[in-house]
């Protein structure tokens, strides 16, 4: 094993700022993000449409941003496979100091490890989604049966859930890797995600901390003002009717703003995607042994 935190971060740092054509696969993500983020408002205007309109009308409103929604997440679902996929697989290019890759190649060849990436990705939504059910249903019961007072005493047990959540999208991360770089398939992959985090814990940690907390306060605080204008959405209804005054302010910020936050957020998955992706060939690689031959 030849792991230390210092390189590990440096490394991904000179390839993510080197190699900024790989900035646009955050890039994509981001301007969706900014496209779904404004349909989250959707509900405020309800109150409004519910005047002088019918109920069909509200249920056909409700239907179409039902289906409108979980429709793009459910194509984008496949698409963040292919993403990731090649995203790590411009990483390992840039890692051995190749010539520069078309992002249309890198792509293509992710193409063979669909698949297999889609089904790690679906089997840790899978998980997430039963391990969330069963402690809504566990907190519930607590909570009826102790008349709330359960609730305060599971609130520090529910803070100490977090560190245990961005350990398993690390074990997912590690997963992946196994997949693209060791061509694992997924049963495979997932113990060695598994192996790799339970015999270097504190090492995994350290990346996490630095990976997760520290470009996300960075990340934060360049967003942070891009989030006022929706912020301030709510008091557009605070008379009753909408301020269109308000709401066109906001919706134009939030337009104006969106290219920096694609930007911010094509960095910041490059720069997590070269950590996870070096430490997983540093915790699984001797010393002086060869990158894998791309």
């Amino acid at each position: 094993m030849n792991f230390e935190l210092g390189e590990v971060l440096t490394r991904a740092w000179q390839i993510s700022w080197k190699h900024k054509s790989l900035w646009w696969f955050g890039v994509f993500f981001g301007l969706i993000m900014s496209i779904i983020f404004p349909l989250m408002f959707t509900p405020m205007f309800l109150p409004f449409l519910m005047e002088n309109r019918s109920m069909d009308m509200l249920l056909v409103f409700m239907f179409g941003f039902t289906i409108l929604f979980f429709g793009i997440i459910a194509i984008m679902y496949p698409v963040s496979a292919v993403v990731q996929t090649a995203l790590t697989l411009g990483v390992l290019h840039a890692d051995q100091d190749a010539e520069p890759i078309s992002l249309s190649e890198l792509i293509k060849n992710s193409l063979p490890f669909f698949w297999r990436i889609l089904g790690v990705m679906t089997l840790y939504a899978i998980a997430v989604i039963l391990i969330n059910l069963v402690l809504q249903a566990v907190i519930t019961l607590v909570t009826i049966v102790t008349f709330g007072l359960g609730m305060l005493c599971m609130t520090p047990l529910m803070l100490l859930l977090y560190p245990v959540m961005f350990l398993s999208i690390v074990w997912m991360e590690q997963a992946v890797n196994g997949i693209i770089i060791d061509k694992m398939e997924i049963m495979d992959a997932i113990k060695q995600g598994w192996h790799i985090i339970r015999n270097n814990l504190l090492s995994i940690v350290l990346v996490m901390v630095v990976v997760y907390f520290g470009v996300g306060m960075v990340s934060g605080m360049i967003i942070l003002p891009m989030m006022i204008p929706f912020m301030v959405l709510p008091l557009s209804f605070m008379e009753g009717e909408p301020n269109l005054t308000i709401i066109s302010i906001s919706l134009l910020c939030s337009v104006a703003f969106g290219p920096l936050f694609a930007l911010i957020n094509g960095w910041a998955m490059a720069f997590t995607k070269s950590a996870w992706v070096l430490t997983y060939l540093r915790l699984t690689r001797p010393v002086n042994e060869h990158q894998p031959v791309l």
